[in-house]
């Protein structure tokens, strides 16, 4: 894993939930239908995602690496081992060139179809043909640790979770809770990047405070996988 150089935002707090469940993409997150999980390991994200293709595994959004560890945790308790490693997901970050604006990208085609040999740190976009939920990191709190109460209130994570508060409110408490820390899950993004890029949001190990990023494609990359129930 390999965090990204990040920036010091102003300290302005502004909560806009109302907004994001208006602009949520998608239902909120739904079930994972998984009994067991593993993890898989490339050099890469792409090589990462040629292996699930290869094994007919699904790609994990950000949410579902999060319903994943909830699953996880409930099932194996202290033995659970989504939360020891970071996660890849195929959920995007777009940055704005020059800008500290970025869209979360729920379910980017663009990582899911990555080419297997792409080799290269992020992938060039046109941001304004992106979709997704707008946030500007200048007026919220970033890259810097959270209070619980922070955490469950976030911008960031309420857009990652499709507005599903009560889904985020029981991560944050699994996590705070097995943890006994009191600051965590915070949010470190780049801003005023030289291009419009797109980057694959990763939630953060245990080790790492659960916090978020966007990591770089061309570095070592784990994915949360499963087997299906039957």
């Amino acid at each position: 894993m390999k965090v990204p150089d990040i920036f010091i935002p102003e300290k302005n707090f502004e909560v806009v939930t109302e907004r994001l469940l208006k602009e949520s993409q998608d239902p909120v997150v739904a079930p994972l239908e998984y009994s067991k999980f593993d993890v898989i390991k490339a050099d890469t994200y792409a090589q990462g995602i040629a292996e699930l293709k290869k094994q007919g595994r699904k790609h994990f959004t950000f949410a579902e690496n999060v319903e994943a560890r909830i699953a996880d945790y409930e099932a194996n308790g202290e033995n659970s081992e989504l939360f020891g490693t970071w996660l890849d997901s195929v959920t995007g970050v777009a940055y704005k060139a020059k800008s500290t604006k970025f869209k979360i990208v729920l379910r980017s085609d663009k990582l899911g179809d990555i080419a297997k040999d792409f080799n290269q740190s992020f992938i060039p976009i046109d941001y304004d043909a992106e979709s997704g939920v707008e946030l500007d990191s200048k007026k919220g709190k970033y890259s810097k640790l959270l209070t619980k109460g922070e955490a469950k209130n976030h911008e960031f994570w309420i857009a990652v979770m499709n507005g599903d508060k009560e889904k985020l409110a029981e991560y944050v408490d699994l996590w705070f809770g097995k943890t006994k820390r009191k600051e965590g899950m915070g949010v470190y993004l780049m801003s005023n990047t030289n291009s419009d890029e797109l980057r694959a949001l990763v939630l953060g190990s245990d080790y790492y405070d659960s916090f978020a990023f966007g990591d770089y494609l061309d570095y070592d990359a784990r994915f949360a996988s499963g087997a299906q129930r039957k």
